[in-house]
C-alpha cells in the first residue's frame, strides 16, 4: 500500500511541475550529451499529502526546485541519476545553498531543493549538475520571480 502511495504521490508532483510548467514556463538547457529540465514550484500548489510524502513543507513563501537529467539518446531520451548541487540569490547579493533530495520511482529520477522567499522576488539560481555522478559537472544559472500564492 506504501508503494502505492509513492507512485501516486510522485506522479502527482510530476503532473503538477507538467502543469505548472505549461503556465510558467519550465526551463531546459543543453548539458553534453544530457538534457537538463528545471522549474521553480510554489509547495502551495502541491496537496498537503504529497508534500509530506516527500518532506517539503507547504507555505506561502516555501517553493522548491524540482530538476531532471536525461541522457540525450533519440526519442524520449532516457532519465539518468545525478549529482547535483546549488543556490539561489536575491538581487541583494543574500544567497543561501540548496539541499536536493533525490526521487526515484521506476525509471524516473527528479531532484527536488526546498528554499524560501519574499513576495515579487527576483531570484538567481546557480546550479552544477554532473549527469551520471561522474564526468564533466555543468554550470546552470537562470533568474525567475517568485510569487505568494
Amino acid at each position: 500500500m506504501n508503494i502505492l502511495f509513492k507512485k501516486i504521490g510522485l506522479l502527482s508532483i510530476v503532473t503538477c511541475c507538467l502543469l505548472i510548467s505549461a503556465v510558467h514556463a519550465e526551463e531546459a538547457e543543453l548539458a553534453g550529451a544530457y538534457t537538463v529540465h528545471y522549474i521553480a514550484v510554489n509547495s502551495s500548489f502541491i496537496s498537503p499529502e504529497i508534500a509530506a510524502q516527500y518532506g517539503i513543507v507547504r507555505s506561502p513563501r516555501s517553493a522548491f526546485l524540482n530538476i531532471s537529467v536525461i541522457k540525450n539518446t533519440g526519442g524520449t531520451g532516457t532519465p539518468v541519476r545525478a549529482t547535483v548541487t546549488g543556490e539561489k540569490g536575491n538581487l541583494l547579493g543574500q544567497n543561501s545553498t540548496i539541499d536536493f533530495i533525490e526521487i526515484r520511482e521506476g525509471t524516473a529520477v527528479y531532484y527536488l531543493g526546498q528554499f524560501e522567499f519574499s513576495n515579487a522576488e527576483n531570484l538567481r539560481f546557480s546550479l552544477e549538475i554532473q549527469p551520471e555522478n561522474s564526468g564533466p559537472v555543468y554550470p546552470i544559472s537562470y533568474t525567475t520571480q517568485m510569487y505568494i500564492n
